[in-house]
């Protein structure tokens, strides 16, 4: 698999993510039947207690962020996914309301405080213009897990009884101990060292104001996850004549186009430094998508299947280019010494939207309607288009030594710039 990168540090990064995506993937699309089914919850405590672990896990990003700024990043990573491996082979016995949310919220947190983490890795092994595509080959390789994983559990949902969820459960806890050992053989990934006179801590990360203003920008951004995840599976069940098996579908064209183009899309944007083009695409893009959701509903039942591939067609599209948009930019404009808590800060922020995505995005669509997706067009369109201004203003400013890479060059660096001082 030549495609792949040569670098043994880099396949082992690949390897890990893939083995915990893979488990996460088994038993991730069976927590609702097991909590309802075995535990015997209701639909009301089982959304309660996601909830509550979903906003408990907000803060685990920058306490993850501080950890690596001060610790081998390897060290983090290893502590989540102990706590997670611990975690889910608890999960078998769970048998109340109040077990349930213990648990979700440690295992939301340690899960949360292992993806900064694992970025500051994959950043830590790559250099120079690979590291943007370092971290796509990661999620790539996450995605690649998660599909997979998800497709196994749909297998075992034929079985009865508690034995499958059993299984599962242990299965997903030894993925920890697999994708462990892959990070236990990577070298140790030190924070760099502060340089007198610079400041540290969050109170640095928040005066960096255009940084802070796309982390901000970023919750509202991010909402094209809620879209793909809970509002296109409820306008296509209540709105459209579309088959019910199209939500599956859709899912799974989703995960194929991510995993094939979005190494490619992340490369193309590091090597032009493309950043303004990235984001006016993304605009684009997700405005597009939520323009033919909504045209979807009324129509006939044909016609409501090409809509509802050419609004998934483009909400891919807007993702890819966004989320390369946003490695570029953890990768540019975060000081070393304070990589991990920018990166943490970035990560609340797509925890935040996870948080509360659903909400808005359930009460736009369902009680709103076509006008429901015409308001989130805005809303995502100007974020987006205000994140690229912003992004232009952050790459104009002076580029110091410590928040460039190490090993970038010049040319690169004055490209940057003129880009930025044009895009502003």
């Amino acid at each position: 698999m030549s495609f792949l990168p040569r670098e043994a540090n880099q396949r082992r990064v690949l390897a890990a993510s893939f083995v915990d995506a893979l488990g996460t993937g088994l038993f991730l699309p069976l927590t609702v039947a097991y909590l309802s089914r075995v535990v015997g919850l209701s639909s009301m405590q089982i959304g309660l207690g996601l909830a509550i672990a979903g906003f408990a896990a907000v803060a685990a990003a920058p306490v993850s962020g501080a950890l690596v700024d001060r610790y081998d990043a390897r060290a983090v990573v290893l502590g989540c996914f102990s706590i997670s491996a611990l975690g889910f082979l608890a999960y078998a016995a769970v048998d109340s309301f109040g077990s349930f949310v213990a648990l979700t919220v440690a295992l939301q947190l340690a899960s949360r405080m292992e993806r900064p983490a694992t970025a500051a890795l994959v950043l830590g092994i790559s250099s120079g213009p690979a590291r943007v595509g370092s971290l796509a080959w990661q999620q790539t390789s996450r995605n690649l897990g998660y599909g997979v994983g998800g497709m196994l559990a749909g297998l075992a949902l034929l079985a009865h009884g508690k034995s499958p969820f059993v299984v599962l459960l242990a299965a997903n806890a030894a993925s920890y101990v697999v994708a462990g050992a892959f990070v236990w053989r990577l070298p140790p990934i030190r924070p760099a060292a502060r340089e007198p006179g610079h400041r540290a801590g969050y109170r640095a990360v928040l005066r960096d104001r255009p940084y802070a203003g796309l982390a901000l920008l970023n919750v509202v951004v991010a909402l094209h996850d809620s879209l793909l995840l809970v509002a296109m599976p409820l306008w296509i069940l209540s709105r459209t004549s579309a088959p019910l098996a199209m939500t599956g579908l859709l899912f799974t064209l989703n995960t194929v186009l991510v995993v094939l183009l979005q190494v490619r899309t992340a490369r193309r944007l590091a090597a032009r430094g493309g950043i303004a083009a990235s984001y006016r695409t993304a605009a684009l893009s997700f405005v597009a998508a939520c323009v033919a959701f909504a045209f979807s509903a009324g129509a006939s039942t044909p016609v409501a299947v090409v809509l509802l591939v050419i609004a998934l067609a483009a909400l891919t599209r807007g993702e890819l280019e966004n989320t390369a948009g946003e490695w570029f930019l953890s990768v540019e404009l975060a000081p070393l010494h304070l990589r991990g808590r920018y990166l943490g800060l970035f990560k609340a922020s797509m925890a935040l939207q996870q948080a509360i995505g659903p909400l808005v995005v359930t009460a736009a669509t369902v009680h709103w309607g076509r006008m429901g997706w015409i308001a989130l067009a805005l809303v995502l369109g100007s974020a987006v288009l205000a994140s690229r201004r912003l992004a232009a203003h952050a790459m104009s400013r002076p580029i110091h030594a410590d928040t460039m890479a190490d090993d970038r060059g010049e040319a690169a660096a004055v490209k940057l710039r003129s880009e930025g001082q044009r895009e502003h």
